[in-house]
């Protein structure tokens, strides 16, 4: 299957486009971010134009290519937005004074929360890292962040006793591809061709208890 690419010409690490230091750059980017939500979730990301999340926008073509050299990189900065909010709802959790099973479940439920949200955006990016290789490296980098949050949660579980002999990183990233995957289907495809009593507080109960028995448990 042949790769796609994504066009590199953009502003050097740590650096903003001119089109963005002034409020007004800043409301327009914000325009084009949530007229890409719309589109990407209306139309889905391969047939998702740049004239179609201009218009949306009410915005011209143009003044498009000053925020974004290509979709992906509006898509991108979109699943960027999504990773800062879901790890500060996680962050949240454990400062609640809530126990370590009961911190989790809260960040599962804001992640759930999260996707629902923005499942639009969020199924482009599942397509996009299927064809382009830039996109996929990208978006790979951002949920490395997450892994590693994850597995260090592991390892402070392991230091007290729990899950002795599970390897931190790789438990991470299966918890991980499992619930992105799960909302995924559920909240992205419709759900799973079988019978279900499903709901959202019976998915979060789901995916909280397979990572708690996951991580939370002690040799007998």
């Amino acid at each position: 299957m042949k790769k796609h690419t994504i066009a590199k010409a953009r502003p050097a690490a740590g650096t903003e486009r001119p089109a963005k230091s002034t409020r007004k750059g800043r409301e327009t980017d914000q325009a084009f971010r949530d007229a890409g939500r719309t589109v990407f979730a209306r139309e889905g990301y391969f047939k998702a134009k740049i004239s179609d999340i201009a218009a949306e926008a009410g915005k011209s073509v143009a003044s498009f290519y000053n925020y974004y050299d290509t979709k992906a990189d509006l898509l991108i900065a979109l699943a960027e937005e999504f990773h800062e909010e879901a790890s500060r709802l996680a962050a949240l959790s454990y400062t609640q004074g809530l126990s370590s099973e009961g911190a989790l479940r809260e960040a599962v439920a804001g992640f759930w929360r999260t996707y629902a949200r923005r499942r639009g955006e969020l199924i482009g990016v599942f397509q996009a890292s299927m064809l382009e290789e830039e996109f996929r490296d990208r978006w790979l980098a951002i949920r490395a962040e997450a892994i590693e949050r994850i597995a260090a949660e592991i390892r402070r579980a392991q230091r007290s006793g729990h899950c002795p002999g599970v390897d931190p990183v790789l438990t991470a990233s299966a918890l991980s591809a499992m619930l992105e995957h799960f909302c995924y289907i559920w909240q992205g495809q419709g759900g799973e061709r079988v019978d279900s009593d499903f709901d959202d507080e019976r998915a979060v109960d789901t995916l909280a208890t397979i990572w708690v028995r996951s991580i939370y448990w002690r040799p007998e």
